[in-house]
């Protein structure tokens, strides 16, 4: 009796099992659809923001580790010694301008700050065959990782290298770069997500409009339901030839002192998508939720408490004491220190962030 009862339990799940997958493979291309539209969604603030306005600035050129030229900023900072350098990863549709409303009062905190455009986009080249979409791919850690070299090469670096800062798509490559560059001290990311989780969520919200049975659906567990949105994702990835980073894979491997910023009222990647990122992290870090921040704009709607929590952030993880630092107080001539670099076996401590 029992075993008849038990396999009854499994014909039911496999019966199950197969109109569930025949279901979600004859709606494949309404998935498609989605997830490509999904990954046009992003709206960069290019050309509204002027790093000049800051101060000292020094433009310059430099190339990505897969050759691709790309041009950035380097702000120096308003007080006589250093506290470290900051490198600002601007959004999806962005360029490095946008790092203007974000960084000006770490200018006053000792830090120096190098901002640049992305591979297509603003002033930096094109690659030919590659149309950037919201996913953080391979192509933008190449481009953080050729940043941080320039900046190597130029002198603009401490032995522990330079902390990232981070906006929506920028803060995947941010994350992305930390874990696998032990020339990273600190990360602050705002709006960060793994891309194929939110292809689930978007699957989710708007298969409804194409399938009767979606309550059913979205009733399943939601590893099932991110099975299925990492398969449309890739599918979708291949079809455009975008080398997408794992995010959730990256973050795993984060040491350094981590604070994720998050809109409380983002409608674009859902605040529980970030709960799960952050429940992934295997050390201590901080998610600030910001109740009244829709996605990119926390900073307009706690233009205080962001300010002084990036920079009370920074400072206490910084490499330097503003007293320590007199061989570099004249900014004209910084000192030329150099750190290893890819080097992922070697790992910084892992402090517990704040």
């Amino acid at each position: 009796m029992i075993f008849w009862i038990s396999v009854a339990i499994v014909l039911l799940v496999l019966i199950a099992s197969l109109i569930l997958l025949s279901v979600w493979l004859f709606h494949l291309p309404s998935a498609v659809n989605i997830c490509e539209t999904v990954a046009t969604l992003g709206v960069g603030a290019a050309g509204r923001f002027s790093l000049t306005d800051l101060g000292w600035c020094e433009e310059c050129e430099f190339t990505s580790l897969d050759g691709v030229t790309l041009r950035g900023t380097y702000v120096h900072r308003r007080t006589p010694q250093r506290r470290g350098v900051l490198v600002f990863c601007h959004e999806f549709g962005g360029d490095r301008h946008v790092a203007t409303s974000y960084v000006s009062r770490l200018l006053n905190q000792g830090f120096d700050v190098f901002a640049f455009d992305f591979r297509n986009h603003g002033t930096s080249d094109r690659m030919e065959g590659y149309m950037p979409r919201t996913w953080a791919t391979q192509y933008e850690v190449q481009d953080v990782l050729g940043a941080i070299n320039y900046l190597q090469r130029s002198g603009y670096t401490d032995v522990t290298g330079v902390a990232l800062l981070g906006l929506s798509r920028g803060g995947c490559v941010a994350i992305s770069v930390a874990s696998r560059h032990n020339g990273i001290w600190a990360v602050i990311t705002d709006g960060a997500f793994e891309s194929r989780w939110v292809t689930t969520a978007y699957i989710r919200r708007f298969m409804p409009q194409f399938v009767r049975l979606a309550p059913i659906l979205n009733a399943v567990p939601w590893f099932l339901q991110v099975l299925y949105g990492t398969f449309v994702h890739d599918i979708v990835a291949r079809k455009l030839r975008h080398p997408c980073i794992k995010l959730k894979n990256d973050i795993r491997r984060i040491r350094q002192p981590l604070l994720m910023i998050h809109g409380g009222r983002d409608h674009t990647i859902p605040l529980e998508l970030a709960q799960r990122l952050w429940r992934r992290l295997r050390t201590p870090a901080r998610l600030w939720i910001v109740p009244k921040g829709n996605h990119n704009r926390s900073l307009w709607s706690e233009p205080e408490q962001y300010q002084k929590r990036i920079c009370r952030f920074l400072k206490k993880h910084a490499p330097r004491k503003m007293m320590l630092a007199s061989q570099d107080s004249l900014p004209a001539s910084p000192v030329t220190v150099g750190f290893s670099a890819k080097c992922p076996e070697t790992r910084l401590d892992s402090p517990v962030c704040v």
